[in-house]
């Protein structure tokens, strides 16, 4: 079994700009050292509220920006294999 991490507490004071959100997020795709592209939303959580991704959603989109798979409402409704045929088919149509 490998080593685990202990996990950490994070404390972020919530932006009160879009710079400081947009710094927010700068921070935390460095630190994890995150390599996709990452989206902010605006101070007034638009595209969150657009999606209904409150608390959490996932979502795939086609190369025209449409949504290919729209997942339940996280983490419960969560469905990794739901995802990964969606994503599987998106693939297989290029």
């Amino acid at each position: 079994m490998g080593s685990r991490r202990p996990a950490r507490h994070v404390r972020i004071k919530q932006p009160d700009t879009i710079e400081e959100r947009l710094e927010v997020a700068r921070e935390c795709s460095t630190k994890i050292d995150l390599t996709i592209p990452q989206l902010v939303d605006d101070l007034q959580d638009s595209v969150a509220t657009a999606y209904e991704a409150w608390p959490d959603r996932l979502y795939v989109l086609n190369a025209q920006s449409r949504i290919a798979y729209r997942g339940e409402r996280g983490p419960r409704g969560f469905s990794v294999d739901e995802m990964a045929a969606a994503l599987a088919k998106l693939i297989s149509e290029k």
